[in-house]
């Protein structure tokens, strides 16, 4: 049973992932359409037909599942400590939220604050036809931010992980001599 909690936790992982990537790129695409339109749709090759924010949702949902693929093995792996199965389940299920968490916090940390007047520096990494590079360069910073709350959620993941093993560790040291 074991063995297929952790499988299932790993595969869990990269869906939770995708759910996340599809919201994000859905709130982003509403921030910049040009972001997609004239830089992110030309590394895909998605059917034109396709509704240009359905294109959005798919390239989040295909970017963010690579990423919970690491996120998932790390606080999975680490999730073993736990010898109960089903706080093994529980609680990387929590680190997973705290990681998603900690990633959505920052990006909308992210979508609040000031980008560079100075846009002359950042239009070189753009396409030439951008008609709104603040609204373009705020979809950079808030993927960018993004990325960076995922693993500093993941990091805090790992903690919660070895702070709640030391928690159910010392609760049954202190339950053995009690007794």
């Amino acid at each position: 049973m074991r063995t297929f909690i952790f499988i299932a936790l790993l595969i869990l992982a990269p869906v939770l992932a995708s759910f996340y990537g599809f919201i994000h790129d859905q709130m982003t695409f509403s921030i910049s359409e040009e972001f997609f339109t004239k830089f992110r749709f030309n590394n895909y090759e998605f059917p034109h037909s396709w509704h240009p924010r359905v294109r959005a949702g798919m390239i989040g949902m295909l970017n963010a599942w690579q990423t919970g693929i690491p996120f998932g093995i790390v606080l999975t792996a680490v999730g073993r400590i736990h010898r109960n199965t089903r706080k093994l389940l529980f609680y990387t299920f929590y680190t997973f939220v705290l990681t998603f968490t900690m990633a959505s916090l920052f990006s909308i940390i992210a979508a609040y604050m000031p980008i560079p007047t100075d846009i002359a520096i950042a239009r070189q990494s753009m396409p030439e036809d951008i008609l709104d590079p603040i609204a373009f360069q705020r979809v950079v910073q808030i993927n960018n931010f993004g990325y960076v709350g995922g693993i500093i959620g993941m990091l805090l993941g790992i903690g919660l992980h070895v702070l709640l093993y030391r928690r159910d560790k010392n609760k049954a040291i202190e339950k053995s001599t009690n007794i």
